[in-house]
């Protein structure tokens, strides 16, 4: 089976890298804060038109699939950048396509429109049908932890429970909405995040996504698809750490010989390659495999999942391990692709959630 780039793809992934090495690095990174991270979202919205990946062509975009999101996550990275990319162009862009929300489509494909998913509450185990935030009366009310890239985002894609529904719905709210409050914090990964606070903020069917009740089933779907995207950013941060790693064990002398002249060390980099290469074939085979057969899908997915975010914590730590205590600091991209790892791991479920549906999907 020939698993080549077509030519349109590799200069994508060209471009891509060529624009990040340009205009991110690792002061804008550490010191930029939500300026930096803004100012190369719509750089590259301007100059590249990325956002666009997977709008279709009617609707001005670059009519790509999954594919050539997973060649622009896999850049992004290795250089560690645009966060939202995945969250926005992926996500909601799937689930914008699925509750056929065209206009707000249009706005992600132009770069103008920045989404943050406002899903998880106090207590919510992964997987949840079912949310603690309510609408009741056109008002919707409640509170939403953990916001990854709030203070960035132009509009909230909010759960909530109304009219009684077994499953909650979803809602497209923009950020300046009359009566949600944000309190900024900052993650591990130094991604900027909110907590958010929704009081009587006023909804409707203009702006709830899909049929009432349907919002379980829409966010699984766009959520499994994000999931393929952030493997395969998973997988170029593991190409870049290995890169990293190899390269200080081959410059750094101990006992009058290079640290890559020990065979322990040849063999931790090795097995760092192995771990690579596996979550690699499984990206492709998920890739590959038809989300019209939901089971096989399903299964694809959730398997990805959970070697992925197992063998990018391997990569990751062996990397911090080869370098020594300075591995983890903050001078050293080792320790940010090291921060990044953990939430990357965690996003929509994170490996223990994945591997039970996994084991589920195998009845």
């Amino acid at each position: 089976m020939n698993f080549d780039l077509s030519e349109e793809q590799v200069m994508l992934g060209r471009s891509v890298a060529a624009y990040l090495e340009k205009h991110w690095d690792q002061d804008r990174l550490s010191n930029g804060g939500t300026a930096a991270r803004r100012a190369l979202w719509q750089g590259i919205a301007a100059d590249l038109g990325l956002l666009s990946v997977m709008v279709p062509e009617g609707l001005g975009g670059m009519g790509g699939g999954m594919i050539d999101a997973m060649v622009v996550a896999q850049e992004l990275g290795r250089h560690l950048a645009l966060d939202s990319f995945v969250p926005t162009a992926v996500y909601a862009g799937t689930l914008f396509k699925t509750a056929d929300a065209t206009q707000a489509l249009e706005s992600v494909g132009t770069g103008k429109m920045i989404v943050a998913l406002a899903h998880t509450e106090p207590g919510q185990l992964s997987g949840a049908r079912k949310v603690g935030t309510r609408v009741e009366n056109g008002q919707l009310t409640g509170t939403k932890i953990m916001v990854a890239g709030a203070p960035l985002a132009t509009h909230f894609i909010v759960s909530a429970q109304e009219d009684e529904q077994q499953t909650f719905s979803l809602f497209l709210l923009s950020a300046d909405t009359t009566g949600i409050t944000r309190s900024d914090f900052t993650m591990i990964d130094g991604q900027p995040a909110s907590e958010l606070r929704f009081e009587d903020v006023a909804v409707g069917a203009e702006t709830r996504l899909g049929a009432i009740g349907a919002g379980a089933d829409l966010h699984l779907h766009a959520a499994d698809m994000a999931t393929i995207a952030h493997t395969a950013e998973a997988v170029g941060m593991m190409e870049t750490l290995i890169r990293t790693t190899a390269a200080y064990i081959t410059g750094r002398q101990q006992f009058g010989q290079p640290l890559s002249a020990f065979q322990a060390l040849q063999h931790r980099m090795a097995d760092m390659v192995l771990y690579l290469e596996d979550a690699r074939s499984l990206l492709y085979m998920a890739l590959l495999t038809d989300p019209a057969d939901t089971r096989a899908f399903e299964r694809a997915v959730t398997g990805m999942k959970v070697k992925a975010a197992e063998a990018l914590r391997f990569v990751s730590q062996q990397a911090v391990q080869l370098h020594g205590g300075m591995g983890i600091t903050s001078e050293l991209m080792v320790g940010h692709f090291f921060k990044r790892a953990m939430t990357v791991n965690e996003n929509y479920g994170g490996p223990g959630f994945y591997r039970k549906r996994y084991e589920a999907s195998l009845d």
